[in-house]
């Protein structure tokens, strides 16, 4: 096989293979696609495939089932660092996942290690943070509905893939340039401001999340899935996140 098509084969073999859990993996490709990682694109759809053979080690990084009326903090986010690849099937430990994947990848980039797939692990949790399932409680609406949710901007699985992702990724674009732009200082020498405005922007973005979950199971009747527009408007949230987190570690 050419190296050149290795990303891209391996891309379609995660697309067909994997279940659809936390967005489908079109859309986690298109997130790094528009956060301007192009070439990163089919890292995202890394971390569902670990999940079937980490023994359970993977599953709580995705996800943080919050209270209806939770409101996620910097210190919370701070709190669940240390949780990182923990065994968690009940609350889950999403957003602190996210920081120490780019820790990760900050350690091995300073001492040139491969830095790639921790980039793309952390790329999945960032997309994984605006979906707002992920981060409501798994509760009986939750498990009817998630799937649904999962694929609601996918569209027909006769689309090419890399025609879907570009197609997905131009409408989160749109919605990227409607919202301000995320800066994040430097992580260079000390990088306690580093992650503590990280942790700010994920707990911002995961009380959109927490808020837009609720209000759908709420909604009388029930919204069970999510418009498109949410759906992408939930998403530029993701990918200006993982931009500006790209950008700072460099």
């Amino acid at each position: 096989m050419q190296r050149h098509l290795l990303p891209f084969t391996l891309a379609i073999f995660f697309y067909l293979c994997a279940p659809g859990l936390a967005w489908n993996d079109a859309t986690h490709m298109a997130v790094m696609k528009a956060a301007g990682l192009d070439n990163y694109a089919y890292l995202a759809v890394g971390a569902d495939m670990a999940k079937e053979k980490s023994g359970g080690h993977e599953e709580g990084n995705h996800y943080c089932n919050n209270a209806k009326g939770a409101k996620v903090t910097v210190d919370m986010v701070l709190g669940q660092v240390r949780d990182y690849n923990s065994r968690d099937k009940d609350k889950g430990h999403l957003y602190g996942a996210i920081i120490a994947a780019l820790a990760e990848y900050r350690e091995r980039k300073s001492n040139h290690r491969y830095a790639n797939y921790p980039l793309g692990f952390a790329g999945h949790y960032i997309g994984d943070l605006s979906m707002p399932l992920h981060n409501t409680e798994y509760n009986d609406f939750n498990k009817a509905h998630h799937r649904a949710n999962d694929g609601v901007i996918e569209g027909s699985e006769d689309e090419a893939t890399d025609v879907k992702v570009a197609r997905i990724a131009a409408e989160i674009r749109k919605r990227m340039a409607r919202l301000p732009a995320y800066q994040l200082p430097p992580a260079k020498g000390d990088f306690t401001k580093f992650n503590r405005e990280l942790a700010k922007k994920i707990a911002e973005i995961a009380n959109k999340s927490i808020t837009l979950g609720y209000a759908m199971e709420d909604s009388r009747p029930q919204k069970t899935v999510m418009s498109a527009d949410d759906a992408y408007r939930q998403l530029a949230e993701s990918a200006l996140l993982l931009k500006a987190a790209f950008a700072a570690l460099q």
